[in-house]
């Protein structure tokens, strides 16, 4: 169907209005005048990314969040998968509701609000894992895993049996299953889970900045700490770290997209 000139208006309008504030965060990275603003004074330059580049902190902090963010990837997946294939493949008692509750209700709870976070400081100071990494990755998956249990159940149901009933005639066990046959057949779903589960941990602040600090900040509290004062901010720069900030999912989604837009279109 031929899309009329009001429809093709409409969405080039509707793209402009979308892409604006990418724009305006683009034209003001490569000014070298630490504002931007249309019809003012514009000299491009790409000073803001070489200073940018040129922080330790910088790359200190890059390294930091692909830790945080590939470990959280590693747990939510080593921890959703079996209970995604144990919810879509085994019929047990309760297996529906309790499915609905553990998706609905940890959902539900997992915005903390003040007293679950002063609960949860409290556990992770006592266990001694504040400044921790990899503890701060247990944390995002155990918020993350009931939602991605459900994703990939999803996604597994459309399996073919067949292919398992064979795996399990020659003998194979539930590990040699999950590896050798379901695994394979499950990269569009992964791939979804996987890049769901990065963003969550790369552009999460609040706990980041509650657990973390000092060599261990992750690359966003690096840059929220470019606004500590308001009143002098170079947004130039600011502009110029949050870009180089978006390039790795960008670039995670790029890798994966093929996969990404076949499990979209089960899971979804």
């Amino acid at each position: 169907m031929k899309a009329s000139a009001a429809q093709t208006l409409a969405a080039a309008a509707a793209t402009l209005l979308l892409f604006y504030p990418v724009l305006q965060i683009i034209l003001l990275s490569v000014n070298k005048l630490p504002y931007f603003r249309l019809g003012g004074d514009f000299v491009p330059t790409l000073e803001s990314f070489q200073w940018v580049l040129q922080q330790p902190e910088f790359w200190r902090g890059l390294a930091n969040s692909l830790v945080v963010s590939l470990s959280t990837v590693a747990m939510v997946i080593a921890l959703a998968l079996p209970g995604a294939y144990a919810f879509s493949r085994y019929r047990f008692r309760g297996r529906d509701p309790l499915l609905s509750f553990y998706v609905v209700f940890t959902q539900m709870a997992g915005g903390l609000g003040i007293a679950g976070l002063i609960a949860l400081f409290a556990i992770v100071s006592a266990l001694g894992l504040r400044n921790n990494l990899l503890a701060l990755a247990a944390i995002y998956a155990a918020g993350a895993v009931p939602y991605h249990t459900w994703l990939l159940k999803t996604y597994i149901d459309t399996i073919p049996r067949s292919a398992e009933e064979a795996a399990l005639i020659d003998g194979a066990g539930v590990g040699t299953l999950l590896a050798r046959v379901v695994l394979p057949l499950m990269a569009p779903a992964l791939a979804v889970s996987a890049i769901l589960s990065f963003i969550g941990a790369w552009g999460e602040l609040i706990l980041a900045n509650l657990f973390l600090s000092g060599e261990n900040r992750t690359l966003i509290l690096w840059i929220y700490s470019l606004m500590s004062n308001v009143y002098s901010v170079q947004w130039n720069r600011f502009a110029a770290a949050a870009l180089l900030y978006a390039v790795p999912p960008v670039a995670l989604y790029v890798v994966l997209q093929r996969f990404i837009k076949r499990g979209l279109a089960f899971v979804y």
